[in-house]
């Protein structure tokens, strides 16, 4: 058994998540190949997926979308689990974030593909990655410069889909 750990990342702390998850399922015996889920072609050699992606403006970013619309039909055939990062408004933003999606959005994501659910983790905003656009919307949004990635809670739910694989 193979799985793929995929996730479509703007500035690269939602593909760090993806890389920690990839590694946790590694350390727990889970054979894992971790990709940026623009370089994925082929799914049929996987038997499981977690994919992920980072949340901008309420939404999974389009090139995730596109995965997950022209895969959805091979993904809801095998486990997937669904993740996003990017809430970032509060101080520590909360878990689980109510407004961070749009509503509906993780509910449709799992209805389509079949996941065992949708996770949402703390973002990370560095200004100095960003474009002038991304910085009005962060101000926009009150949301502070930081690192709100919980890699306990991360680990956590990387070591729980370890433990649904090996009950297959």
């Amino acid at each position: 058994m193979t799985v793929l750990v995929a996730a479509a990342s703007k500035h690269g702390a939602t593909e760090e998540i993806a890389t920690r998850i990839g590694a946790d399922l590694v350390e727990r015996g889970v054979p894992v190949e971790v990709k940026k889920l623009g370089e994925v072609d082929d799914i049929g050699r996987y038997d499981a997926f977690v994919v992920g992606s980072g949340i901008y403006l309420g939404t999974w970013l389009k090139e995730a979308r596109r995965f997950v619309d022209v895969h959805a039909a091979e993904l809801a055939k095998r486990s997937t689990w669904l993740f996003a990062s990017g809430s970032i408004v509060g101080a520590p933003p909360p878990v689980d974030d109510p407004d961070a999606l749009r509503p509906g959005l993780a509910d449709k994501l799992v209805a389509k593909t079949g996941a065992h659910e949708h996770k949402l983790f703390g973002g990370k905003v560095d200004m100095r990655k960003l474009g002038l656009l991304e910085k009005a919307a962060v101000r926009g949004a009150h949301a502070t410069e930081g690192d709100y990635r919980d890699w306990g809670e991360i680990d956590e739910w990387a070591a729980g889909i370890a433990r649904q694989l090996e009950d297959r």
